[in-house]
């Protein structure tokens, strides 16, 4: 398979990978608002109360996660994977000889063709390191050194 063909299927996998998040942010939030909602004669005033305020402040902190991770998917919807990238910038892959690497949005490890793929941000430290570096460059973050075997 050709890199630009590779670059296009890791992008499909990476917004996979966040619908999934979105869609289980989603359910968490469903879940909490039938809880919060229903079961009110169960518990006395203050109880209930004290349970709803709780749920409350989790279902905002939820739903600021998950217009997150949806800011994020739109972040990915930018990414031309037609485009060729011979330094790495925003829609490089970059294999190093640790790990490769999506620029893209945050994504936990992803696999596509039985190879793992970790998606950065552009305002990630790491990344700070790798911009505009290119295959055979060599990158120190945290101690590692990221030897960049390909960047497409």
């Amino acid at each position: 398979m050709d890199k630009l063909s590779l670059k296009k299927e890791i992008l499909e996998a990476g917004k996979a990978k966040m619908r999934t998040v979105i869609n289980d942010f989603q359910e968490r939030i469903d879940e909490l608002k039938a809880v919060t909602i229903g079961d009110d004669f169960q518990e006395t005033a203050s109880q209930s109360e004290s349970r709803k305020d709780s749920d409350i402040e989790l279902l905002d902190t939820l739903a600021t996660q998950m217009d997150f991770a949806q800011a994020e998917l739109e972040t990915l919807n930018l990414i031309d994977p037609a485009l060729a990238h011979s330094k790495i910038e925003f829609g490089s892959v970059v294999v190093t000889d640790k790990r490769t690497f999506f620029v893209s949005t945050g994504i936990e490890e992803f696999d596509v063709q039985g190879n793992a793929y970790f998606g950065i941000s552009t305002q990630a430290p790491l990344y700070k390191g790798l911009v505009n570096k290119e295959t055979g460059d060599k990158v120190a973050f945290n101690g590692i050194e990221y030897n960049i075997q390909d960047v497409f």
